[in-house]
């Protein structure tokens, strides 16, 4: 009869349960709705929370505002909730400050919104569904401890793949998925859980598993208190890279050792969108190291840091020391006046040499020279004068003067133009940006005093990123889902014979289908297999 009253009058029985070690906050709820002996979901939210709505979805838990005093006593407040027991801390480190504070108001206020949106999940390519994992060995652990299993926080996060302890492939959840049906709350169980992978790991495919999901942890137990400036992050991946003797951030050697790292984890969900051709390696190597544009997904870093750092703690060591330098990497390049340019130039005297009065001959030879744009350093050197000489001329002759700095600019103007051309022979199908790389006083020369020509010269170049406008070959999408499905149904029949086919069954052995699905106007040969499978009831 609780139903009939409104929320704020229900009292929720004593039972308050404590958190167990490294427990997710739906995990919580879901042994407090077992405990309180609920049938449905709802019955249990109102008692937890003194407002409609559910706190708890499996990966980002809200509306924690409204949690009763008497469960926020036991569990904490809504902060050290989200810090500690969900999985937004590995979103957060590379996040700006107000997008940090908007999530964090989304998560406590009565609705999620778009925080997946404002994450970057969406059009991350990483995917926004974060099924729930369990450990086969753990759920047998956590009997034996605790007389119930229950979901690590440590499973959950997204690229995690391997259990951290018991180092065995962790299967995912039938419950709360897209095609599951309806909204539960539900504790791990061998029979609610995907099946074990059928073949076993190569040792390469182990340890780049393991080395990514150490990653991931590392970047998670920091995500509460560090945060990575854009611009210096592409600093430290440009560093690295050079360090390494890559003068050529996207050249062969480059992007085919990129792909040999990504290789092992691209054919595991949701790590498919890995590059494995050196082309697609050059555009993922381009993402990281050009002026950001928004926010990457973290599993994008955390792979680019795992390539060329090893670990996390070497990457946020090569973060501080540069971050410590007394001038920014990526300040604005100042351009020498022509005073300052000439300084270095200027050749040694064997004797001091002083100003002199210029005989009438001499004085129009040097007029004639600088109207045509000769250098200072070159007259003295000459007629055995100094620059305070060539100097005084010029300001006592304006009409020179003006003469000399339009042909001075005029010859710089070709030099300029000249070793850019030579820099894109260099570097011959580069985007602008990696040419930018290895000629930044250049390009800021031209962008100051030739940017029409500069702009005109760069739009023929390519853009080295696969946007929005790349044209997607959905045919070729479909059939490589197509056959995923094909591949997959083969797989389970030749080890389970009177395996039945049904939806659930489907969608849990191809993790990608049902954001695919989701393009109702697309994948018609996957659909209409989908639909024969159903009807032939494998």
């Amino acid at each position: 009869m609780s139903g009939f009253y409104p929320a704020s009058e229900i009292q929720p029985p004593d039972i308050t349960l404590k958190w167990l070690e490294d427990e997710t906050f739906f995990s919580i709820c879901s042994r407090q709705h077992a405990i309180w002996g609920n049938h449905e979901p709802s019955a249990t939210f109102r008692l937890l929370s003194e407002s409609p709505g559910r706190p708890a979805t499996h990966d980002f838990a809200y509306n924690l505002n409204a949690l009763r005093p008497s469960i926020r006593s036991v569990w904490g407040d809504p902060d050290s909730i989200i810090h500690e027991h969900t999985i937004l801390p590995l979103f957060l480190p590379f996040q700006s400050q107000p997008h940090i504070q908007a999530v964090m108001q989304m998560l406590k206020g009565e609705g999620a919104g778009s925080i997946k949106y404002r994450l970057g999940l969406v059009t991350g390519r990483f995917g926004a569904e974060h099924p729930l994992k369990a450990c086969s060995c753990c759920i047998d652990s956590d009997f034996c401890r605790h007389g119930v299993a229950y979901w690590h926080v440590a499973h959950q996060y997204p690229g995690v793949l391997i259990c951290p302890v018991h180092k065995v492939w962790l299967q995912e959840s039938v419950h709360n998925r897209p095609w599951s049906g309806r909204f539960q709350l539900a504790l791990p169980g061998h029979a609610s859980l995907t099946h074990q992978r059928a073949e076993d790991l190569e040792p390469i495919e182990l340890e780049a598993l393991n080395q990514l999901a150490t990653a991931i942890l590392d970047l998670a137990s920091v995500g509460n208190s560090r945060s990575f400036e854009p611009l210096l992050v592409r600093s430290v991946y440009r560093n690295a890279l050079s360090q390494v003797g890559y003068r050529n951030p996207t050249s062969s050697q480059v992007t085919s050792s990129l792909v040999q790292h990504t290789s092992p984890l691209q054919p595991f969900h949701p790590l498919t969108s890995l590059p494995t051709t050196e082309q697609k390696a050059s555009t993922f190597i381009e993402q990281l190291i050009r002026s950001p544009r928004g926010h990457s997904h973290p599993l994008k870093h955390l792979v680019m840091i795992t390539w060329l750092f090893g670990d996390v703690s070497a990457f946020i060591d090569a973060y501080d020391r540069l971050a410590q330098e007394p001038e920014h990497p990526d300040a604005p390049q100042l351009l020498y006046t022509d005073t300052q340019a000439a300084k270095p130039s200027e050749p040694i005297q064997a004797k001091k040499l002083k100003p002199k009065t210029l005989k009438p001959p001499m004085r129009a030879q040097i007029l004639r020279m600088l109207s045509r744009g000769a250098q200072k350093h070159s007259i003295c050197s000459q007629f055995s004068i100094t620059i305070s000489t060539v100097n005084k001329l010029l300001r006592a002759e304006p009409l020179a003067q003006k003469s000399w700095i339009a042909a001075k600019f005029q010859k710089d103007l070709l030099k300029h133009r000249s070793e850019w051309s030579s820099l894109l022979q260099q570097f011959p199908d580069s985007s602008a940006s990696v040419v930018r790389a290895h000629g930044p006083n250049l390009y800021a020369w031209l962008y100051r005093n030739d940017k029409a020509w500069l702009v005109q010269e760069i739009s023929r170049l390519p853009t080295g990123r696969n946007g929005n406008n790349s044209k997607v070959d959905w045919s070729e999408r479909d059939i490589e889902l197509e056959r995923s499905v094909e591949n997959a149904m083969k797989l389970v029949l030749s080890t389970h014979p009177d395996h039945t086919c049904n939806k659930q069954s489907i969608h849990s052995l191809v993790p990608a289908l049902s954001s695919c699905l989701q393009n109702t106007n697309q994948y018609p040969r996957t659909r209409a297999l989908l639909l024969r499978l159903k009807q032939q009831r494998f």
